[in-house]
Formats: structure tokens, sequence, C-alpha cells
């Protein structure tokens, strides 16, 4: 009795398994379908956005702003760490877990 509801559970699994699989390769044939269908579109839109870059090129549109950031030589992934860790601390969190994140963005 054990042994048959086993052996009927293995085939269960190897059949959600084969479904899955079924699944996954429709959703990668429906992908590139549309990304061929994309490249096609992008083949007729190259030529409006090459005029467009050029013109944008162009100008040499620089941003006037003076960015705070520059100046405290973090990277974006220790800023965020660091941003989250604040957030903790707002939210009165286990102190582990803070001083866990704040090892990692160091």
């Amino acid at each position: 009795m054990m042994d048959e509801n086993l052996l009927r559970m293995q085939q269960e699994a190897v059949e959600r398994v084969r479904q899955m699989q079924e699944r996954a390769r429709r959703y990668v044939e429906q992908d590139e379908n549309l990304r061929r269908e994309a490249a096609a579109a992008g083949a007729e839109k190259d030529t409006k956005s090459t005029s467009i870059q050029a013109v944008s090129q162009s100008k040499d549109i620089q941003p006037k702003g003076i960015n705070l950031l520059d100046g405290l030589n973090v990277d974006s992934d220790q800023l965020l760490l660091l941003m989250i860790a604040f957030l903790l601390v707002r939210s009165d969190a286990p102190i582990e877990l803070i001083l866990a994140l704040l090892y990692i963005a160091m």
C-alpha cells in the first residue's frame, strides 16, 4: 500500500515537471516571437531614431546640478544598504539585522 502511494506520487511529480517544462517552452517561444516582431518594428524606426539622436547629440545637454553623493565615495549598492539600515533603525528592528546589513555594506 505504501509503495503504491509512493509510486503514484512520483508519477504525479514527473507529470507536473513535464507540464512545467511544456509551459516554459511555450513562454520561450512566445518571447522569441515578440523579439522578432520588435526587431522588425525597430528596423523601421531605426532611421527616425538616428536623426533624433544626431539632433540631441549636437546640443550637448549636460546637467548643471551638483551631485552630493559623488563626494561621499559610496557606490549605489552601499548607499542602498545604508538607506535600508537607516529605515530599520527608525522602525526599531533587531540590532543584529542592522549590524549585518552594515557589515555587508562596508
